[in-house]
Order: structure tokens, then C-alpha cells, then sequence
């Protein structure tokens, strides 16, 4: 139950389980700045921005058909209705993701920003098992083991330019009172209970009367706690725990399953933040629910297809110090400031990309994931 930046970096890595026939690529295909882009992170780029380009797809469209999918239209912006072809969009993003590789390498740079060895590290162990996991396709797509360290680090040095820009010694510090504030108005601690919707045993799915029937229930349980919900918070904290766990079993009983005695039904605890919730809450009308809680407050909620929750919302900063969710705060008070802040910088850096080297890594040649791969 994580932010504009990450999840946009993220995706590049992951997604990237592609195969088909060796690329013969040039070594570099031009510099932003005074940073020099590979043909890898080219390829990265181009790939991510195909895939975001197959997800605006149409049920009859066939992505998979990469240079028919490419001379197709999509629509871009639902709101508005605004389409382009599939070429143009991928070309389009295929730019904005190499802006933000280099403004997040320039960025840290100019700030100071140093990885220590533990992140160097993990970028290295990353990449290695990305590189053992995709071997095949990487080497087949031109993508080599120190293209995907360099993308390691990347990411990395895009969580730190966090805490380089906006924290405490950064170049705009953010104050404790907005930090406070953001947290105690847009932010949500939880306590919560998950139950599946469906037969633990058997997988077979709740009915609509089954799953009234167990929201029910959940209510219930979450009623008696809030007629006599405690003020303090570790006493919530507990006082939720045993209403909530007594009527687990009944609520289980309802598709003829019983609790599962592992950590998968223990009280677990998260902060989370308004995108957070839209993003986790899918069900309709359930993170309006949590963020219309009060601390001490519980509801029961479907927050999904397949679950459903019972949740209290508890005080961060009783019994805690803000320091001990400073760098949590932040990320959702700036992740969308800093990631726009990095779209504009890389987009006004000098550009001295090399055409003839980008022409000879056409998206046409892109070959999407096989359904092993996905």
C-alpha cells in the first residue's frame, strides 16, 4: 500500500523482460547537459515510454503488433479527449524520460549528492539480478549489466535529491510546522485487519449476499469498538485489536474458511498519504471512507475486489516524534513538486542528441513482452 518519481523510475526496470533479435546499437546516441546517454538508457527510455503507449491502448488495438500499434491513435488524456498516434506519444515520452535521467544525474551533482557504498551496492545486486533474471533479452536488446547499474543508481539518486533539495540541510528545507502540518491533514496512520473475499482453501469467490454478509459482520465489530473507543492511542491500538480479532473467525466462517495462522491475519500498521489511498483503496467510495476518519475513529470497508478491511486511524505523532516519519512525510509532501521541478530542468538543458544514432534504435524494432515475461 508509493510516489510520482519512484513509481516512474521503477517501472523502467522492471518492465523490461523483453526479447527478439540483437540490435547492433552505437555506444552513445548524444549528450543533455554534460550528460552523455547510452544507447541502453536510450533503449530503457523508448521501451517505457512504448509501454506506457500500450497501456492507452483500446480493447481492439493489438500491441503486440508493434509497427502496426505505432501508426494507430490513442487517447492521451481522457479528460480532455486528446489523442495522438502511437509513434509521435512514444517519441514524446521517449524524450521526457531521458530529460529526467539527466536532470536527476545533474541535479545531484550540482547539490553535492555522493552514493555511499551501501547504495552503491544494492545497485549493483539489483542490476545483477535483473541481468541473471532477463540475460537472454537484455544481451538481445543491446542493454548491457553496467547500463543497468547506471539505471540503479539513477533511482537512487532521485529518492536522495529528496533530502537534498527539501530536507533539513537542503537547498529548501521544508519546516517542521508544514511537515506537521501535511502529516496531521493528509496523511493517515493506520491499524488494520485484511479478509479475503474468497475461500482460503478452495479460492473460491464471496457471492454479493457472502460478501454483505461478512461486511456485516466486519461492521459490527468495528461498531462495538467505536461505542467504547478509548482517547489514548496505544490504548485504540488495543481496544481495536480485540474487536477486530474476535470476529475474524466469523467472518471467515461465511465461505466455510477458518483464519489462517500466519502473519497474514495479525494487526498491521501503515502511514499512508492521499495518493496512496486512491491508488490502494480501488473500491468505490472506501479511501473516502478512511479519510473521513477521525484519530480513534474505525470503519469496515471492500477497499477491493478481493478484500475487505477493518481499520482504526491512529495518531502518528502520539506516543512518536516527527523524526521517526520526517523522510515518509516528505516523500508525499514533494515527491509530485520535485518530479515536476525535474521534468522542467531537463527539458531547459542544452540538447545535443545524435539523430543518426537514435534512427538506428527505431521503436519498430521494440519486441513486446512474451506472456512468460510479464
Amino acid at each position: 500500500m508509493k510516489k510520482k518519481l519512484p513509481a516512474l523510475l521503477c517501472a523502467l526496470a522492471l518492465i523490461l523482460s523483453l526479447a527478439g533479435c540483437v540490435i547492433s546499437t552505437p555506444d552513445t546516441v548524444g549528450t543533455i547537459g554534460d550528460v552523455e546517454i547510452p544507447s541502453g538508457l536510450y533503449l530503457l527510455a523508448q521501451y517505457n515510454a512504448y509501454q506506457s503507449a500500450a497501456n492507452l491502448a483500446s480493447s481492439d488495438q493489438d500491441t503486440a503488433n508493434v509497427k502496426s500499434f505505432l501508426k494507430e491513435t490513442i487517447t492521451t488524456d481522457s479528460d480532455s479527449g486528446e489523442t495522438a498516434t502511437v509513434s509521435d506519444y512514444v517519441a514524446d515520452q521517449t524524450q521526457k524520460n531521458l530529460d529526467l535521467y539527466a536532470a536527476v544525474e545533474s541535479r545531484f551533482d550540482e547539490l553535492g549528492g555522493q552514493l555511499t557504498e551501501a547504495e552503491e551496492s544494492q545497485a549493483d545486486s539489483y542490476a545483477s539480478q535483473l541481468m541473471d533474471q532477463y540475460a537472454d533479452t537484455y544481451k538481445a536488446n543491446g542493454i548491457g549489466l553496467e547500463t543497468l547499474k547506471r539505471f540503479e543508481r539513477i533511482l537512487l539518486k532521485s529518492n536522495d535529491l529528496l533530502e537534498l533539495v527539501y530536507g533539513q540541510n537542503g537547498e529548501t528545507p521544508v519546516s517542521d510546522a508544514d511537515l506537521t502540518s501535511h502529516l496531521e491533514t493528509s496523511m493517515y496512520e493506520l491499524a488494520y485487519y485484511t479478509v479475503p473475499l474468497y475461500n482460503t482453501s478452495t479460492y473460491a469467490f464471496a457471492n454479493d449476499d457472502q460478501k454483505a454478509e461478512m461486511l456485516s459482520l466486519a461492521q459490527a465489530a468495528v461498531d462495538s469498538y467505536n461505542a467504547t473507543a478509548p482517547d489514548d492511542a496505544a490504548a485504540q491500538f488495543a481496544a481495536f485489536n480485540t474487536a477486530a480479532s474476535n470476529a475474524l473467525s466469523g467472518i471467515y466462517a461465511v465461505l466455510d474458511s477458518t483464519v489462517p495462522d500466519d502473519s497474514t491475519t495479525s494487526l498491521q500498521t501503515e502511514l499512508l498519504g492521499n495518493s496512496t489511498l486512491d491508488s490502494t483503496f480501488t473500491a468505490e467510495g472506501s479511501a473516502d471512507a478512511i479519510r473521513a476518519l477521525h484519530c480513534g475513529d474505525a470503519v469496515a470497508v471492500q477497499y477491493s475486489s478481493l478484500s475487505l478491511i477493518m481499520a482504526v486511524r491512529l495518531d502518528p505523532l502520539d506516543g512518536s516524534s516527527l523524526d521517526a516519519v520526517r523522510s515518509q512525510v516528505l516523500s508525499d509532501l514533494k515527491s509530485d513538486e520535485l518530479a515536476d521541478a525535474l521534468a522542467d530542468y531537463g527539458a531547459s538543458m542544452e540538447h545535443h542528441l545524435d539523430a543518426p544514432a537514435m534512427n538506428k534504435l527505431p521503436a519498430s524494432k521494440i519486441e513486446p513482452a512474451s506472456s512468460s515475461n510479464r
